[in-house]
């Protein structure tokens, strides 16, 4: 998923297509490919199984908890908001490729 461009559905064709798109989700679970949305085929959200949501989720929260624990351990200030957001950062950098400034 990462990387990879998403054709953008505009408002009204989701709005046409949810019932189908809900389907989708019931079907592939987790592996269902999120769909864009946005007025003017811009993307402005995203919506994807609770599934894949809860995947996603969960893993920032891992990486939130990993952080967290390896302040603790170097006696550093980290909280789990400071980790999460930090956890957050480095998915976007990590998605934006090498040359992401960080």
């Amino acid at each position: 998923m990462a990387g990879k461009p998403h054709e953008v559905l505009a408002t009204r064709e989701a709005r046409a297509q949810l019932p189908a798109l809900l389907e989708r989700f019931r079907r592939s679970g987790a592996k269902a490919e999120p769909v864009v949305i946005g007025a003017r085929r811009r993307p402005e959200a995203v919506v994807l199984s609770y599934e894949r949501y809860l995947v996603l989720a969960g893993g920032r929260e891992r990486v939130a908890a990993a952080l967290e624990q390896q302040a603790r351990e170097a006696s550093e200030t980290l909280d789990g908001d400071a980790a999460l957001e930090l956890a957050n950062r480095e998915l976007h950098a990590v998605r934006r490729g090498p040359r992401a400034k960080r």
